[in-house]
């Protein structure tokens, strides 16, 4: 339950994040629908685990399921607006309905006529790969600069191309770009397709079409996350045995005052 809550919340500050300005209060409904979610995959609901509506609807919710986990000043404001909380919180979720990167709600039933407003579902997996992407997008620019990460994101938007075309799509100089494209490749983070005009092996006759495989890109990522996470554990252990000796002094449960110990 309290990691479903930490992903709730997460979630929502990304949406937030993304459609903030475009939908009032979005990241509060997101993280609101994902507490309400949580509650019944974790049994908190009341209802029964075997009954067959509770399977068939345990994924899906209307709004005014989830106005209780709403913080209090934003569903105060829905209630001041005419309809009420339940209506005006459908309106909202109809409206993220209508934004697909990420697409974060999906309109079940539609909301008009709903004796309830309408029955919507959200889209998890979408919103943890817009957020993957954000954190490999993230990565290559700290590690490579903002080219780098611009040319990662036109590859994988556009698929094959040549370093003349990444570099009209980028807006950056064709030297600096082929430059930037073997850096990107000899750290695995893109891969190189060369095709031959004939039978025969000839460099100056080839194409050179330089793409990104995302499972490739990805796993790449998480090695080397792990291998900083190993690095740091190594480090932790070094450390610790150079100061051993004075981390068992501060372990030591004796009444003497500080700057008397025989070692000072």
């Amino acid at each position: 339950m309290f990691h479903d809550s930490l992903r709730a919340f997460c979630l929502g500050r990304l949406m937030a994040e993304r459609y903030g300005d475009r939908v009032q209060s979005a990241g509060s409904i997101i993280s609101a629908s994902l507490k309400l979610l949580a509650r019944r995959d974790h049994g908190f609901d009341g209802a029964a685990r075997d009954d067959d509506r509770y399977l068939d609807e345990r994924t899906t919710f209307c709004p005014d399921e989830i106005l209780e986990f709403l913080p209090g000043p934003i569903r105060a404001s829905l209630e001041a607006k005419r309809g009420g909380a339940a209506l005006n919180l459908s309106h909202a979720l109809v409206a993220l309905t209508e934004l697909d990167w990420p697409r974060s709600v999906m309109e079940v039933e539609d909301a008009r006529g709903h004796p309830r407003h309408g029955r919507f579902e959200i889209h998890i997996n979408d919103i943890l790969g817009y957020l993957r992407q954000r954190v490999l997008h993230q990565m290559i620019l700290d590690h490579h600069g903002e080219v780098a990460a611009r040319i990662v994101s036109i590859l994988q938007s556009k698929g094959h191309l040549d370093a003349d075309a990444i570099a009209d799509a980028a807006m950056v100089p064709a030297k600096d770009v082929r430059e930037i494209l073997h850096r990107l490749y000899k750290a695995n983070y893109i891969n190189l397709l060369v095709l031959q005009q004939s039978k025969q092996y000839n460099p100056s006759n080839a194409y050179y079409l330089w793409h990104v495989e995302n499972d490739r890109l990805f796993q790449k990522v998480t090695d080397n996350v792990c291998k900083a996470y190993l690095h740091l554990r190594l480090r932790r252990r070094h450390e610790m045995e150079l100061g051993k000796d004075w981390v068992e002094r501060a372990k030591e449960q004796t009444m003497v005052d500080e700057n008397e110990h025989k070692l000072d």
